[in-house]
């Protein structure tokens, strides 16, 4: 084999001008497929490959309720029910005239139904206090229903002052002294009556509007159009300051998950290309080396791409991540050649070509074997149902054998037309000699003490869990993520609900067993819109009724004043303000109050004024009546746009489960959704179908790691032509998965739907400097000699350029893309003290070995 290579090297070397041409031609064609047929899948939900009964529950669920799947929601909250409820209004009105974008607009706040029932909604301790503070505002109700102005609040006012004041007098003077505020600032918006009404304190009022969109997965990012129309929309509302406007739901939480993963891989690649400068800078000082490496990079993300799409034929967002990682694979194999070129040129004093003949000699075979090794690491995620590391898989493998061919062809090539490198540094590590040595004198109880780590890393490991929410992937800072905690917080939705169709109402109302289980916090069932207590609540409306007739049927109706009229009664009630104290220090203060700002006002701000004050109880007025006198509430008087979403077409009912549990712990999400479905086994939902596809990344995981375990170890045996020395090999590749586990069991990070794939990969790309050691000490036979050739060197710079790629991951916004890197970062760290310190150590043992297992007799 190292006369087959060293032979391929010199013909390219013979023909460097043929070489680049045909390289030329091969990256142009693929530079053409890579423009023309690049294609981004975006559908998350392709990532798994699904074949399931939870599938099959979903499925079902979702063709009888599609407007509820794949949905976005705009959050409309603030502590102002007026407020949200105008603004709600405001945007359900757009989104309603956008239907060439916009589908299934549903808005429960602004449908009329619940506004016109809402004291049947009530809880009946709230509906009571809500009619204790109708009888305090009776006497202004029926003032105002007589004389819709401002006068008869004025002569509302000079009688309170001037005789006793009615229980609610300071809430009258509090608002007209907060609305005469506002006018003198040119802040014309009406009072918020409905506030009065429905006080809720400091509590926070959350409106929903929830809503589907075309979605188009052949773009980049497929929501895209619907997000940028939604924030368009939004942008066009006048939004109050108290009032806060977000948006959530599925389709705004994938499209900044793909934004996040695409940002990220952009960040990354520029990243990654200025660490590769630097550290290849100061570590060959060798403008040809360096310059022949980019080329390589340059050249093999287009053939990659271009393989890609040729065979996969999209990328995702796991596979994505590939363009990144090859900086760093790509970097290894060119380090390598390049380096051991360089010492054949100084140190054994050959002539150019011969150099490169002996590069692909020496090392060439310990290059070939990497490419294979890793690629075989790669592959085994081929085969799971894990589409989405599967096609990284194929891609990844497809990469590494780009770096081989290009690390044989176009590096050859190029040197030979460039001519050698310079001079550079010594490729000499004697430090490194010098701690290996150390170490070799110590070498028993410290590959001891090394085990007994390993030991208690085993068992700290144990530890480590897979979370498989989707949402450890996101970013919890985005908007779509902190909306989302906001309604988790409020209880008004929770990602993890399940939802359960039944078949008619008895087989519903039977749900309830489910309350037995330990692990169900509620059920909601249809039949719970249905209001509870209505004869109680419908008898003490029955009361306030009574106490509110003199408003709502006025035995008169007065004409609306004129300006002069409206003057003439603001300086009576200006003059009463002025002549009347108050015995009550809060009441008088009040009095006070509104006295220095109705002094502000001036006459023709009358009409204003009134239209402030009086236009939205003149609403309220109306909406009252129509409240007030409410009818008891069947499950047939919802309203269909309800009833569309918790009945199916063919009459099926949907209903809720919720969990009692800590679902931040997935052992405890797992049992919940276990023990539902196993009383309920077609329940489903997102935690469902996140639960199925959690059970089947750990089975990918399983059959990956088992894959890269074999495959690599199969054909180092098979290579390296002993069954020990695969073993050797193998040992600090096991020890970093060891020591990467415990650190992210200590640092609280725990294996997701993106990391997962990291242990695997540490055999697959780890194994590469495990290879260029063993097969330099074989060829060597001492340590000592291993330590001070070129590759200790090929193999701390080709480390380092691969740490500085998956260091510029973690930068990513995308939450599994950054803890891919911040456990690969730690992987690749401590497989370099692994390989240069602990492997040595183990083939001392071997020194005493004869030296002729060089790998030349292939």
């Amino acid at each position: 084999m190292d006369r087959i290579l060293a032979r391929w090297v010199g013909i390219v070397a013979a023909w460097p001008l043929s070489t680049l041409l045909v390289i030329g031609v091969i990256t142009a064609l693929l530079g053409q497929v890579s423009v023309t047929q690049f294609r981004m899948n975006s559908n998350l939900s392709e990532l798994i490959r699904q074949d399931a009964p939870w599938k099959d529950d979903f499925e079902s669920f979702k063709s009888r309720f599609p407007q509820l799947v794949d949905t976005a929601v705009v959050v409309v909250s603030g502590t102002s029910m007026q407020g949200v409820e105008d603004t709600s209004k405001s945007i359900h009105q757009r989104l309603l005239a956008r239907s060439d974008v916009f589908s299934d607009v549903y808005s429960p706040m602004t449908d009329p139904f619940f506004r016109d029932n809402a004291f049947l909604m009530m809880d009946l301790d709230a509906l009571e206090s809500m009619v204790d503070r109708l009888a305090e505002a009776q006497p202004m109700l029926t003032r105002v229903a007589e004389d819709p102005s401002l006068r008869s609040v004025f002569s509302l006012v000079r009688d309170a002052l001037e005789n006793e004041a009615d229980t609610g007098f300071d809430r009258v003077l509090r608002i007209l002294a907060d609305s005469a505020e506002s006018l003198l600032a040119g802040d014309k918006a009406p009072v918020r009556w409905a506030d009065e009404f429905f006080d809720s304190g400091e509590k926070r009022i959350v409106g929903l509007i929830i809503l589907r969109g075309k979605v188009d997965y052949a773009d980049t990012l497929p929501n895209a159009l619907v997000m940028k129309n939604l924030r368009s929309e939004l942008a066009a509302v006048t939004v109050p300051e108290d009032i806060d406007v977000a948006v959530t739901g599925e389709i705004a939480l994938s499209h900044e998950e793909i934004k996040a993963a695409q940002d990220g891989v952009r960040i990354a690649g520029f990243i990654s290309l200025g660490v590769l400068l630097v550290i290849l800078g100061i570590g060959i000082r060798s403008v040809r080396i360096i310059g022949a490496t980019f080329a390589m990079i340059g050249i093999g993300i287009v053939w990659t791409t271009g393989y890609a799409l040729l065979t996969v034929g999209e990328f995702n967002t796991m596979s994505i991540i590939f363009l990144v990682m090859f900086f760093g694979l790509g970097v290894s194999s060119a380090v390598h050649f390049s380096l051991r070129f360089r010492e054949a040129m100084r140190q054994e004093h050959l002539a150019l070509k011969p150099a490169l003949e002996r590069a692909g000699a020496t090392v060439g075979k310990a290059i070939l074997l990497c490419a294979v090794t890793t690629a075989i690491g790669f592959m085994g995620f081929a085969p799971t149902d894990y589409k989405g590391l599967g096609d990284l898989g194929i891609i990844s493998a497809g990469g590494m054998i780009v770096a081989l061919i290009l690390t044989f062809t176009l590096l050859p090539a190029v040197f030979v037309l460039v001519g050698a490198p310079g001079r550079g540094q010594d490729a000499q590590m004697a430090s490194g000699d010098l701690a290996v040595k150390w170490l070799s004198d110590r070498r028993t109880p410290i590959l001891a003490g090394v085990s007994l780590l390993a030991m208690v890393a085993a068992v700290v490991g144990t530890r480590m869990y897979f979370d498989y929410s989707v949402l450890a992937l996101r970013d919890p800072d985005s908007e779509s993520m902190r909306t989302l905690a906001l309604l988790q917080e409020e209880e008004i939705v929770t990602d993890y609900t399940l939802s359960i169709l039944t078949r008619d109402e008895e087989e519903t109302r039977n749900l309830d067993r489910l309350l037995d289980l330990s692990t169900v916090g509620k059920v909601t069932t249809p039949f719970d819109y249905v209001p509870s207590e209505q004869e109680d609540k419908l008898f003490l409306l029955e009361d306030a009724q009574a106490i509110l007739l003199s408003a709502l049927e006025p035995g008169i109706s007065s004409t609306a004043p004129t300006l002069s009229e409206l003057e003439e009664g603001f300086e009576l009630f200006k003059k009463a303000l002025q002549q009347n104290s108050l015995a009550d220090s809060e009441l008088d203060h009040a009095r006070v109050r509104l006295l220095e700002r109705a002094a502000r006002i001036k006459p023709i701000l009358l009409e204003e004024w009134q239209s402030i004050v009086i236009t939205g109880l003149v609403q309220e007025l109306e909406w009252l009546r129509r409240a007030i006198a409410a009818d008891e509430i069947q499950f047939g008087d919802l309203p269909e746009s309800l009833r569309n979403r918790i009945v199916s077409a063919d009459g099926e009912y949907l209903s809720m489960a919720l969990p009692a549990l800590d679902i931040s712990d997935v052992s405890e999400l797992s049992r919940f959704i276990e023990e539902v479905r196993a009383e309920v086994p077609i329940a489903t939902g997102r935690p469902v179908v996140e639960w199925g596809v959690g059970n089947v990344v750990v089975d990918s995981f399983i059959w990956a790691l088992a894959f890269a375990i074999i495959g690599i170890g199969t054909v180092l045996t098979i290579f390296l032509r002993r069954a020990l020395t695969p073993i050797l090999v193998l040992i600090p590749l096991a020890l970093t998965a060891l020591f990467t586990v415990a650190v992210a069991v200590l640092i609280d990070m725990p294996l997701n739907m993106a990391n997962i794939l990291v242990i695997p990969l540490i055999f697959g790309l780890g194994v590469d400097n495990g290879i260029h050691v063993v097969e330099r000490f074989r060829r060597s036979g001492a340590v000592s000699e291993l330590m001070h050739s070129s590759t200790p060197l090929a193999v701390v710079l080709s480390t380092l350029t691969t740490i500085g790629t998956f260091a510029a991951l973690t930068l990513s916004p995308h939450q599994g893309t950054a803890s891919i890197g911040y456990l690969l970062t730690l992987a690749v760290t401590l497989l370099l003290v692994f390989t240069l310190f602990v492997l040595p150590l183990l083939l001392s043992f071997q020194t005493d070995k004869p030296r002729d297992e060089t790998l030349s007799a292939a």
